[in-house]
């Protein structure tokens, strides 16, 4: 019906609507529009890219008055900027649509923050240059959020000119047609929807749609506090235990800080106001901080994170006291993971997309896991990957079937996954982890090696590649591998200690290079204090390799004394016969076991 029909009767909360952040969440790209977000100005900011990620990228404007987004060796070279997401206070992504009613997230975004252009966040890995193109559903996912309603074609391509982006009065209040038919008839209100008639409860899950709700991330990422996760207010307030502990009917509210209308933000009295319902006397409540009736609750509680999304800040709606988020094992811990159960066995019973369903199911299977309840994870993984479920949702099911001790099962979503997106390495990392892991070293290498093809910045991914080689017999392989590893990151010492070992013990006597071994060595052994019992053996072994083999005996007493102490009987042992060799004057030749060596 659009808001222009309900401004006859709402006029101010129109106008006021009109103004505010989310009525400008998207707009169509035209030509007369293009210079708000593609002025020459905008397009000479700093590019913030890195080569890793690929061909850099650029907007260029185009005779016809649209703009067109190119980059080097993306098939297409080039698609049209068709809108932009995202209201201007922090930064903006524009967005290609393509027939299907499916949504492009092109490459290249800008931060206000920063100033200038930078990936596209959760982009820097799609496997088209210009940007993936989502799948209907995930399209829908994300224009629903950033629209009131969409137009399209009869192939399912965008119709810019019947369209309504950004947030408007229908969009939170459905249609307002039989509404207006009513009202013209005889004066009745007619339907409408009113979400500020919902119990308080359900209007957050309801703003949650676009602000998002646990359940829409990872439970690790929940559970663990991660910073990222103050962009989502919808999701952080839920966890909020002054959201989570009071009666549905009465709890906190989006409604009571934010006004949907109105674009100006409550001010710290409204806040106070909001607070002192439950926390009465305020001051009573702080005993290491002064605090007094016209403090600000929010600067505390509600804190701003910049750190975490690329320097734009965002307020935290977590409310919780400052500190560390609990370990799972504690009180607050078990009430955070039995409350985030209670979400997804919740949701799970809705009408949802197969895909969504596959990932509510796999994100329960996560918490059942952690909780200890893992026949009952692995059945719900199982129901997800019979469900349609998607790339990530593979990824979940194999890393957990691996935890879980089902290694085979484990494997097979690994390669479904590798064989749904063949050219992003995650899949076939974890593919190879698991082989290797497993012992089928020769097996591992291949997915390895194409992860590390696909993600040549890497050191890990190198690392692991080179361990592999290593234990498939393949040596000279295996140190220009971790060679490889060391150029990227340069103490890394997944690398750093199988390489050693190579160059001072190899029976290969071609591939030693003992100088080399004992500076690497020394180098991975310093990094624990000279402190940890696998880096000093393998540093005794370097230093007999150079015919030091006092310095090797001393290396082999704290090795053998530091894996007696920890219970680890098998390594003393192993050290102490290395220990009878130095004494007697002779090196160690063969394997050392440094590939599980950590920081």
């Amino acid at each position: 019906m659009g808001a222009d029909v309900c401004a006859a009767c709402h006029a101010d909360i129109v106008l006021a609507q009109a103004e505010h952040p989310m009525a400008q969440t998207a707009g169509v790209v035209t030509e007369t529009t293009r210079g708000h977000w593609f002025s020459d100005e905008m397009l000479a900011r700093a590019v913030s890219w890195s080569a890793a990620i690929g061909p850099q990228p650029a907007y260029e404007l185009e005779a016809d008055g649209g703009v067109r987004f190119t980059a080097p060796g993306a098939d297409p070279p080039e698609v049209p900027v068709d809108a932009v997401f995202g209201s201007g206070l922090r930064g903006l992504t524009p967005v290609s649509f393509a027939p299907g009613r499916r949504l492009r997230e092109l490459r290249l975004s800008f931060s206000h923050a920063r100033d200038g252009w930078f990936p596209t966040p959760g982009g820097e890995e799609d496997e088209d240059a210009l940007g993936n193109l989502d799948t209907t559903e995930e399209s829908a996912n994300c224009i629903g959020c950033h629209a009131t309603a969409l137009a399209w074609d009869e192939d399912g391509r965008f119709n810019p000119h019947e369209a309504v982006l950004g947030v408007s009065c229908e969009r939170c209040h459905g249609s307002g047609i039989a509404h207006v038919e009513a009202q013209s008839a005889d004066g009745d209100p007619g339907p409408i929807f009113h979400p500020g008639k919902l119990s308080p409860a359900d209007q957050v899950v309801f703003c949650g749609q676009c602000h998002r709700q646990p359940t829409d991330f990872e439970p690790r990422e929940i559970l663990a506090r991660d910073p990222l996760l103050a962009r989502h207010a919808g999701a952080s307030l839920m966890m909020s235990a002054c959201f989570r502990g009071s009666a549905p009917a009465t709890t906190i509210t989006c409604t009571e800080c934010h006004d949907p209308h109105l674009p100006d933000p409550a001010g710290p009295a409204r806040t106070r106001a909001v607070c002192s319902r439950c926390h009465e006397d305020v001051p009573s409540l702080h005993r290491q901080t002064v605090v007094t009736a016209e403090s600000d609750c929010a600067g505390c509680h509600l804190p701003t994170e910049r750190e975490a999304f690329h320097g734009t800040p965002f307020t935290d709606h977590w409310i919780r006291l400052p500190g560390e988020a609990p370990t799972p094992a504690s009180a607050a811990g078990r009430r955070e993971l039995a409350w985030l159960e209670d979400l997804y066995q919740r949701r799970i019973p809705e009408e949802n997309p197969p895909a969504k369903s596959a990932r509510l199911r796999a994100g329960l299977a996560e918490l059942l896991h952690i909780r200890g309840a893992r026949a009952e994870a692995q059945a719900l993984l199982a129901e997800a990957l019979e469900g349609g479920a998607d790339y990530e949702t593979r990824l979940k099911a194999g890393a957990l079937f691996r935890d879980g001790g089902r290694v085979p099962d484990a494997l097979a979503a690994f390669r479904e996954a590798a064989s749904e997106r063949p050219r992003t390495p995650h899949a076939h990392y974890e593919l190879g982890e698991t082989l290797l892991q497993s012992g089928d070293f020769a097996s591992a290498v291949g997915p390895l090696a194409t992860a590390a093809e696909l993600s040549a910045g890497s050191a890990g991914i190198h690392a692991a590649l080179g361990a592999a080689l290593l234990g498939a017999d393949r040596p000279a392989e295996a140190i220009a591998a971790f060679r490889d590893a060391l150029r990227l990151e340069p103490e890394l010492p997944a690398a750093l200690g199988p390489l050693a070992g190579i160059l001072a013990a190899h029976p290969r006597r071609d591939l030693r290079s003992p100088d080399e071994a004992v500076g690497l060595a020394e180098r991975l052994a310093g990094q624990f204090a000279f402190q940890e019992p696998r880096s000093l053996d393998v540093f005794g072994a370097a230093l007999a390799a150079i015919g030091d083999f006092n310095g090797a005996m001393q290396a082999a007493e704290r090795a053998a004394n530091l894996a007696t102490n920890a219970g680890a009987a098998a390594d003393a042992a192993a050290f102490s016969q290395r220990l009878a060799l130095y004494r007697a004057g002779r090196p160690y030749v063969g394997p050392l076991p440094t590939t599980d060596v950590r920081p």
